[in-house]
């Protein structure tokens, strides 16, 4: 069935800037409150999203936007979507994860899931990676006024994303175009304000391998899957150092590790010192670059498990998750405008991956920008610099006027 939304008229694009007031000190306030409320709950990934996804939701609706929830993780936890604004194509994301990584370091000066306001930053899990960006995104939604928009503000709010950009997966699996969607994006990850328009994949895979149990004084008797193991990961870290020597047109936005990561990183197997192990696991992290596929080197992997000759029960590889990397062109409307924005000519990537890899499958160019440092998310006494959060608010604010509110344009 066709939609009557699609039916409506297109929004002109020749139009002259009518400016939002800046921020005010009482919507700043409002938005340190929310912040403060969001980090309350503990969202760890492990843990249900729900009651912060309510929690905003009731924010954002008091402040005449409309939510629309899609349930994630076998209803356990949700991707929240909010929108102001009319209904006509065009329009501009802002977007956040609601999850954050585990606070579970003994090096804590203080309760990570309170908000710490020192004199120069605020501290807390999920300060920088990214509860901050999601109330600034949040605020600034709250204080356009509708009636002033010619093309609509969304926001999307996705679980998941620490685990492997899961939440936005599935919400692009759930999207039904039921309204047409902005295709251009800003995702709040932090980056010290800089316009990030590429960054690495991220894919997490298993390798499983299968013996015989028995008693250890008698190893003929059985068959020893960590020994089997062991030839799995001299197969991996002859293929990584295979792959550190390749090189793609866009090695040179990551100098650091200009080639595809091949990382194993977790190994589990094992009973008991006497018992001859029946079973072993090695999980692996891949980051390509962009323009590349995962597909290509997990063909690899396959091959050289291949070379080993082990039988098919014995062996088995599994693809637990599979973030796409980002590749937004240099010329995109939201690279240009962003960049153009902040004074920005410099080209930036990033060695992480983020929810603007799957957006991509709907059509939707993004680019990472936020306040707060990757160097200091996913550590003890994660902080946000008031500053760059100040700073935040006015570039954002600024940029959503000059993109969402036009004079002349409906």
């Amino acid at each position: 069935m066709i939609s009557a939304l699609f039916l409506l008229p297109a929004c002109r694009t020749i139009c002259y800037p009518r400016f939002m007031p800046a921020l005010s000190d009482k919507t700043k306030e409002a938005m340190i409150r929310l912040f403060r409320d969001l980090v309350a709950f503990d969202t760890t990934s492990c843990n249900s999203n729900i009651p912060a996804a309510d929690h905003l939701a009731d924010y954002l609706v008091g402040r005449g936007c409309s939510i629309e929830r899609f349930p994630a993780d076998n209803g356990q936890k949700v991707n929240l979507v909010a929108r102001k604004g009319p209904y006509c194509e065009g329009g501009l994301i802002l977007s956040g994860h609601l999850d954050v990584v585990p606070a579970a370091e003994p090096d804590w000066k203080s309760d990570p899931f309170e908000l710490i306001e020192t004199d120069d930053r605020y501290t807390a899990r999920g300060a920088a990676d990214m509860k901050g960006f999601v109330s600034i995104a949040a605020g600034i939604m709250a204080a356009v006024d509708a009636d002033k928009m010619c093309v609509p503000l969304v926001g999307i709010f996705t679980c998941n994303e620490e685990i492997g950009t899961v939440g936005a997966q599935e919400f692009v699996r759930d999207w039904d175009n039921r309204w047409p969607m902005p295709t251009s994006a800003i995702i709040g990850e932090p980056t010290n304000l800089k316009v990030v328009r590429m960054h690495k994949g991220h894919t997490r895979l298993s390798i499983h391998v299968h013996g015989k149990s028995g008693h250890s004084g008698y190893p003929k008797l059985g068959s020893n899957a960590v020994e089997k193991l062991g030839m799995v990961i001299q197969a991996i870290i002859d293929l990584r150092k295979e792959i550190e020597s390749e090189r793609t047109e866009y090695s040179r936005f990551f100098a650091e590790t200009p080639h595809a990561v091949l990382n194993p990183a977790i190994v589990a197997g094992g009973k008991a010192i006497n018992i001859i192990p029946d079973y072993c696991s090695l999980d692996l992290g891949l980051r390509v670059l962009p323009g590349e596929s995962s597909r290509t080197y997990i063909d690899r992997i396959n091959r050289r498990l291949a070379e080993l000759k082990l039988a098919e029960n014995e062996l088995t590889l599994t693809v637990n998750a599979d973030s796409p990397p980002l590749l937004t062109d240099a010329d995109s409307e939201i690279n240009r405008r962003l960049c153009g924005h902040i004074g920005q000519t410099e080209e930036l990537a990033v060695h992480y991956a983020s929810d603007a890899g799957p957006f991509a499958q709907l059509g939707i160019q993004s680019v990472l920008y936020g306040p707060g440092s990757i160097e200091v998310a996913h550590k003890p006494n994660e902080y946000l610099l008031k500053s760059q959060y100040n700073k935040a608010c006015d570039v954002l604010s600024e940029f959503v006027t000059d993109w969402c509110m036009k004079a002349d344009c409906c």
